[in-house]
């Protein structure tokens, strides 16, 4: 069975990274921020892979997760609007890994992804209240995936999830570690190719 980005060298492995793939054994994100994992994680930029690279798959995928009802769907603003979320989170997500306050470009970035986005709140089961996503079919849809953003800021669980820091990664991923100090998705991968890079710069520098 194939167990990490590791084993990308065989053959059709890239047709396993599916429902709960995580590199290197990492459990993933808890409820519900996990939500938010899986939709940054549609994209793997260093296998130009996109699972909703159409309207009928980002519909397909809202759908299965439960935020887009058999009789909505997915119109061209919607679709733009979420490949800008999606890129917006991922960057929110790297800063959360480098421990950086975000620079005026991706706060423009974030602000271009949230002009269309609406919240609301709602009482939950025990009378608490809670951000929901407002606003009707896929950006309805969308802003539940940016209440669940703001509910993991609030309960202070958001800088837990982090991207990737390789740059022909940025797998978001959750770190559980005591210390919360993980930078690459699997230490074994990214984390040593980065090191061999290194190692290279140094002797080519030296030499």
């Amino acid at each position: 069975m194939v167990t990490g980005i590791a084993s990308c060298c065989l053959g059709g492995y890239r047709d396993d990274v599916s429902e709960g793939f995580q590199p290197g054994g990492r459990a993933p994100a808890p409820p519900p921020l996990d939500l938010v994992q899986d939709f940054v994680n549609t994209e793997i930029p260093e296998w130009a892979r996109d699972d909703i690279a159409t309207p009928g798959l980002l519909e397909s995928w809202l759908r299965g997760r439960g935020l887009l009802s058999d009789d909505e769907g997915v119109d061209a603003a919607s679709f733009v609007a979420a490949r800008e979320l999606r890129s917006a989170l991922r960057a929110l997500a790297l800063l959360n890994t480098l421990g950086r306050r975000p620079p005026d470009r991706a706060l423009d970035e974030l602000r271009r992804a949230l002009r269309d986005i609406s919240l609301g709140v709602e009482p939950d089961a025990d009378g608490r209240l809670a951000v929901v996503g407002a606003g009707a079919g896929a950006q309805r849809a969308l802003a539940a995936i940016v209440a669940v953003v703001v509910e993991g800021q609030a309960s202070g669980s958001w800088p837990r999830l982090k991207a990737c820091r390789q740059e022909t990664c940025g797998w978001v991923f959750f770190d559980a570690s005591r210390n919360a100090s993980s930078t690459w998705c699997s230490m074994s991968v990214c984390g040593s190719r980065a090191k061999s890079a290194s190692y290279r710069r140094r002797r080519k520098a030296s030499s």
